[in-house]
């Protein structure tokens, strides 16, 4: 597309990388009549005119204030926090959802099944050693947030056996949910569960919401997981609670500082598993599927799917 090209209608901007797929896919869903460009550094005429942008939330919050006739942008990640943090609101916002659950429960089920297994023991053994069985049928794994993905998860929890409560804003229980719990109801949500896993998305509310109380109101032996953001977790009381011996791991995706410093205490601690943000990366191919579902929305006036509340984070 040409820099001194004039644009009279919605024009997109595709924020990619050299090496991701991204803008080959989207061109195959962008109808002949739309103006787009894809670049990962866009020129300022691109940037002046471009109404819609899809890409990764981190690049796309760099050129916002570039970008004045904005509508709409659709992200690539499920979390949207360099968007949610920039003062820039009159647009909207999309996130991704619908296509994390299978690789979120992949890894949550295959960390549970590793630990309460004792599979990595195992097959570090140098001699015959046959352990006390151990099965996960009838324990109890809590869930922090009850989105689509943490429906997925648990949808697949309870396939094994596992017994799943949630805990969210409202209290409202999906169906896959046994119970739900509001925050003012966290202690009671936490109160023996065998597994915790955190799916929060990062707001004032979640901030430290995994204290060193709601630690000690899980059962004996218990293993978290976080695969949300960083900030749900007090870092300094999960260490404490380890330490003591009440957990029995802590299975680590996200941190409050990514990449997690080489000399951050979690890398060396015994009881700790750093997965260095893994848990569920972003199927390109399933992102411009649901890009390419809002992008008919939006040409044809029609409500897009997954608006974002600026309000809420999420």
């Amino acid at each position: 597309m040409s820099a001194n090209s004039r644009y009279s209608q919605d024009v997109l901007l595709i924020l990619d990388d050299q090496n991701s797929p991204l803008a080959d896919l989207c061109a195959q869903v962008v109808p002949a009549d739309l103006h787009y460009g894809a670049s990962s550094d866009p020129d300022p005429s691109l940037l002046a005119a471009t109404t819609i942008m899809i890409g990764a939330p981190d690049k796309i919050a760099r050129f916002l204030s570039d970008a004045p006739a904005l509508k709409w942008v659709q992200s690539t990640w499920a979390g949207v926090t360099p968007l949610i943090n920039h003062p820039r609101r009159d647009y909207q916002l999309t996130g991704l959802k619908g296509v994390f659950g299978q690789v979120m429960s992949e890894y949550v089920l295959g960390w549970i099944l590793a630990l309460e297994r004792q599979i990595l023991d195992y097959a570090q053994d140098t001699s015959w050693n046959q352990r006390a069985p151990v099965t996960v049928l009838g324990k109890r794994l809590g869930i922090m947030g009850t989105g689509d993905i943490a429906c997925d998860v648990a949808l697949a929890a309870q396939a094994l056996g596992l017994r799943v409560t949630g805990f969210n804003r409202s209290g409202r229980c999906p169906p896959v949910f046994e119970s739900c719990f509001t925050y003012e109801q966290r202690l009671d949500f936490a109160k023996d569960l065998d597994y915790l896993l955190c799916v929060m998305p990062n707001t004032p509310e979640t901030d430290n919401l995994v204290s060193t109380d709601l630690l000690h109101a899980l059962a004996p032996n218990a293993v978290l997981l976080n695969t949300g953001r960083g900030n749900c977790v007090d870092e300094d009381a999960l260490v404490q609670v380890l330490d003591s011996g009440h957990l029995r791991a802590a299975v680590l995706d996200v941190f409050n500082e990514e990449p997690l410093p080489s000399s951050h205490r979690f890398w060396s601690h015994p009881k700790v598993y750093v997965t260095s943000h893994t848990s569920a990366p972003t199927n390109i191919e399933a992102a411009v599927r649901v890009f390419a579902q809002n992008l008919e929305r939006f040409l044809k006036n029609q409500p897009l799917l997954h608006v974002v509340d600026f309000a809420k984070g999420y």
